[in-house]
């Protein structure tokens, strides 16, 4: 099963002083479940519908910048929260949304059911086959975070990132969003098991990826989060 997350929203806007502050506990900025919010999807996002969604929500820093940028462990800190999308203000784009549930992505993995279906997504072909983004990917960078490998790349204007791990079956997908610019937004969250040809491209990409930079920020406990840092 693969579940469609919308990720444009910006939580960091309904608290902006707050999101850069030098340290921020946790639960200050996480959207509290029974709670309405305001919010607004780029138009990446507008095929957004009134009912039930999911919506990624990112510690103002990697937000802001992406989990590529200095702190890619955010991805332990990072939210889906569940609720319902009500009151449309514009077509796709503006709502108000009713927190339900909250999750940590991380442990969001663990509950999905395995599919089948490959949830990548590719280029078609002229000859009517379909060619995987990620086989042509360049500036591949990498962070081995907790259990799970963190993947970030693109191919032409089109942004890519998984998260995977690997478990005796082989490696499973957890985390796939691919971000056409300046067209739609495709991410899910899903426990997918790549096929051979599938692993052999990701342990190719993992192996000659590039390392994102060593956090320089010491450690911090799991109820508190750095801000955002103007860059």
């Amino acid at each position: 099963m693969n579940i469609e997350v919308f990720q444009t929203m910006q939580w960091a806007r309904l608290l902006w002083e707050q999101s850069f502050q030098e340290v921020i506990e946790l639960n200050n900025v996480l959207p509290i479940i029974g709670n309405t919010y305001p919010v607004e999807f780029e138009r990446n996002e507008d095929h957004a519908k009134e009912g039930k969604a999911y919506i990624l929500w990112l510690p103002p820093h990697s937000e802001l910048n992406g989990w590529y940028d200095l702190r890619p462990s955010e991805i332990l800190k990072s939210y889906v929260l569940q609720g319902e999308l009500k009151g449309e203000r514009e077509p796709g784009v503006k709502f108000d949304f009713e927190v339900q549930n909250r999750m940590r992505l991380v442990d969001l993995f663990n509950t999905i059911d395995t599919t089948e279906k490959s949830p990548l997504t590719g280029i078609g072909q002229p000859d009517g086959s379909s060619v995987l983004h990620w086989s042509n990917a360049g500036n591949v960078c990498k962070a081995k975070v907790g259990d799970y490998w963190y993947l970030s790349g693109g191919v032409g204007e089109t942004s890519l990132e998984v998260i995977l791990s690997e478990q005796e079956q082989g490696i499973c997908l957890h985390y796939s969003a691919t971000l056409h610019t300046p067209a739609w937004y495709e991410t899910v969250v899903t426990q997918y098991y790549l096929n051979k040809q599938e692993q052999k491209m990701f342990s190719r990409l993992i192996e000659n990826a590039s390392n994102i930079p060593p956090e320089t920020d010491s450690e911090i406990d799991d109820k508190h989060i750095y801000g955002a840092l103007y860059l």
